[in-house]
């Protein structure tokens, strides 16, 4: 794959945002909390489309996403993010599609355009870091996986790292992540009350 103006056509994103947002303590729908005025949902749209333009999906429930563009609902409800994958990817027109959750506001785009440009034929890129912590949404995922995921969710395996195994994966290490995110922010996620604050200081010492 090629990149052009640091955009690559044929790459969709896909955001999982069909979650419920039960640990914040409230019905309230996570993707649409608002974080320095705006909305999760749209700081995260913002961050894709300098990767991928316009292409991209949202996994979650339509009714919640009106005014947005290419909503597929979660094939089957709350069973995780591995669903969740393989909806996107089963809707998705593009060989390789980035994943990334709704609730991930510091997404840092030179490190995602490094990993589409690791691509090759590999059929997953996965961030791995600390104690080999895997990111499983903030990564790169091929319709390849598709037979892979189907056959594990039949079997009531829902385990991202599960489906490894069975396909070419290219681990993105600390050192690689450091280059483009040395503080790992990327993969910083809103599940608690206490995130959103963490997420504004993290915001207000940026423009210190």
């Amino acid at each position: 794959m090629k990149i052009k103006d640091k955009k690559i056509s044929s790459l969709t994103a896909i955001i999982l945002a069909g979650g419920k947002s039960s640990r914040m303590g409230s019905d309230k729908n996570k993707s649409m909390l608002r974080l320095n005025g705006k909305y999760l949902i749209d700081i995260v749209r913002s961050k894709l489309k300098c990767v991928v333009g316009d292409n991209i999906i949202i996994v979650g429930p339509p009714e919640r996403y009106l005014s947005y563009k290419q909503v597929v609902p979660d094939f089957f409800s709350q069973k995780g993010p591995l669903v969740g994958i393989y909806s996107g990817l089963s809707i998705s027109p593009s060989q390789y599609n980035i994943v990334v959750g709704c609730d991930m506001p510091f997404l840092e785009i030179k490190l995602l355009q490094y990993m589409t440009e690791n691509i090759n034929s590999n059929d997953i890129v996965i961030p791995r870091y600390g104690d080999g912590y895997i990111e499983p949404l903030c990564a790169i995922y091929s319709k390849k996986c598709l037979e892979t995921i189907e056959r594990n969710l039949a079997e009531h395996i829902f385990s991202v790292r599960a489906i490894f195994p069975h396909l070419k994966v290219k681990f993105v290490e600390d050192e690689e992540i450091k280059k483009y995110d040395p503080e790992f922010y990327s993969f910083f996620n809103i599940n608690y009350k206490k995130d959103i604050i963490e997420a504004e200081k993290i915001i207000n010492n940026r423009r210190e």
